[in-house]
């Protein structure tokens, strides 16, 4: 039984290490329209909530080529929450700054910074070939101009092409506008292809827009293509690609997400919306939503709505914008996402109206995961402790019986229940304590990983984000982060004290390294968690020195 501890204990770093995202429902459905037009175009109409498209097609995704916005002239649009900046040359994005949020723990560093290649821009319409080819390096002409809208118009060979991005009074919602008008004689085949970029940021980089994904979703699933390749061999070298990928009809939306915020397009139409997702460079990535192309007449136009999201992975804020984001802030496997909910709105009471600190908060709900887990805990922890007393009892009748399997197996059933002891907590009780904590730990994980509310969350003295790791002081470059050692050393010390009589000393070292394992395996991840494992490791400690000190009281009795 103690090597499928073992097993556990390695399965458990395998799951620790990995996570998946979330679940988004399916489409809605409205078909888009070729207008034939009088000779000056209509109003725009009113802009509603979009529907969402599917649509696949064997359009070759946009070109990946860089090009210098870094010039050139721009406009920038503004609300309570988003602060856009368009480059007149094909009215792409050539900034989107959360101004809620700041990009690093230094009270005057910037607000985050969505867009990661500003060279390159992010947010870009494709049209197509032919006439329509190349009109996303054409600067463009101001049509109209607000604080909140801006409208931008190109002519060329008699089409007229006009982008319209227009924020929302206050949030982080934004509606983008793409009409074409057929004023040639001739007829023209627009392939609407809207671009989001992503460049994965160095890793000294402090800012919140890190671990970049490409990401879509589409017939209620979530496709993701991260932009740190998975490859260990390109990971070592400090790179890699994320792997190019179609999405087929129908797609609800499309963009880029990271750990904490999200970039994303809802399409009008999700019937004919479909997505590529590709690299386009080390640790650089494109996602792709498409039309198919078809016949705009002479005289008529099309236009195509699509609502937009850029803000943080918070349910509220994405609500507010198009509920059908939701799903997106998700986290976690489908059976252990309700405890991960319970986790985040019990750590944001707590920190409401308890105590204003966030490490505190966790140490708290370890305090109650402890509580609430403690008749099995403690249950498991006798029955070992009743095999450690009775360990001479069964040395004999190992002896006596080395020689017959079933006869000492009959012998030991009789023992343990002569001595009133459950012999499967007495065989696997250190498996069971792990297996009961693994859900907690999981789930705990998850918490932290993507509740904002921890991000540059502090706890005291030198943790000062209990969303990361600890930043205590660095040798030679090395980081010396003193909450994971203190950890690792609980480990060995809670081996120590959990009997084991049945393991030879081979397994006992083995155990042993296991924790030192643990303390690499945790030197990375978010000082909260540690926090959590570290302070459990210490309750249970206590636990195991109650439970010895009772079954020595009763050995005396008796």
């Amino acid at each position: 039984m103690d090597r499928v501890q073992l097993v556990a204990i390695v399965l458990a770093v395998g799951i620790l290490v990995y996570w998946f995202t979330t679940v988004p429902r399916g489409p809605a459905q409205q078909a888009p329209s070729v207008t034939q037009q009088s000779e000056s175009l209509p109003p725009p109409p009113a802009a509603g909530t979009p529907a969402i498209a599917p649509a696949p097609e064997e359009e070759t995704p946009p070109p990946g080529a860089r090009y210098d916005l870094t010039q050139g002239e721009t406009t920038t649009l503004e609300n309570d929450a988003l602060r856009l900046e368009i480059s007149h040359q094909g009215g792409r994005l050539r900034s989107a700054q959360l101004k809620r949020y700041r990009a690093a723990l230094d009270e005057a560093a910037g607000p985050v910074e969505l867009v990661t290649a500003p060279e390159r821009g992010t947010l870009l319409m494709f049209l197509g070939e032919g006439v329509f080819a190349g009109l996303e390096r054409v600067a463009h002409e101001i049509v109209r101009s607000g604080p909140r809208e801006l409208e931008l118009r190109t002519v060329r060979d008699g089409i007229e092409v006009r982008r319209v991005l227009m924020l929302d009074e206050v949030g982080y919602g934004a509606r983008l506008r793409v009409r074409v008008a057929n004023r040639s004689s001739a007829r023209v085949h627009p392939a609407f292809q809207l671009v989001w970029y992503g460049q994965e940021r160095k890793t000294d980089t402090e800012d919140g827009f890190q671990r970049y994904s490409l990401v879509a979703s589409a017939d209620a699933e979530v496709v993701r293509s991260s932009l740190q390749s998975t490859n260990p061999m390109a990971c070592a070298a400090g790179g890699g690609q994320p792997k190019a990928r179609e999405v087929p009809a129908p797609v609800e939306w499309a963009g880029l997400d990271s750990q904490y915020f999200l970039a994303v397009a809802i399409p009008e139409n999700p019937r004919e919306a479909s997505a590529y997702e590709g690299p386009i460079g080390r640790r650089a990535g494109q996602t792709v939503l498409r039309y198919p192309p078809f016949e705009v007449p002479a005289g008529g136009y099309v236009e195509r709505n699509y609502r937009l999201y850029l803000g943080p992975k918070v349910r509220a804020e994405v609500a507010a914008v198009e509920p059908r984001l939701e799903p997106v802030v998700r986290v976690g496997w489908a059976w252990v996402r309700p405890l991960v909910e319970l986790f985040v709105d019990l750590l944001s009471w707590t920190h409401q109206h308890v105590v204003a600190n966030y490490g505190i908060a966790i140490i708290l709900l370890t305090f109650l995961v402890r509580l609430v887990t403690f008749p099995l805990t403690q249950r498991s922890m006798k029955s070992m402790q009743s095999v450690s007393v009775v360990a001479p009892e069964m040395k004999q009748l190992q002896e006596k019986h080395k020689g017959d399997k079933v006869k000492l197996q009959q012998e030991m059933m009789t023992l343990y229940k002569r001595k009133g002891i459950n012999p499967v907590t007495a065989m696997g009780g250190g498996c069971l304590l792990m297996l009961i904590q693994m859900p907690f730990l999981l789930a705990l994980y998850f918490a932290l990983q993507s509740s904002i509310e921890l991000r540059h969350a502090p706890f005291m003295l030198w943790i000062h984000d209990l969303s990361a790791p600890e930043d205590f002081l660095a040798i030679a470059g090395f980081p010396i982060r003193p909450l994971p050692l203190l950890m690792g050393v609980s480990m060995v010390l809670q081996q120590r004290l959990m009997p084991t009589p049945n393991v030879d000393p081979q397994q006992r070292q083995m155990m042993m390294w296991m924790s030192v394992f643990f303390i690499f395996l945790f030197y990375s991840f978010a000082s909260g968690l540690v926090l959590y494992w570290f302070v459990s490791n210490l309750l249970a400690i206590g636990q195991q020195v109650l439970v010895r000190r009772q079954q020595a009281a009763k050995a005396a009795k008796d």
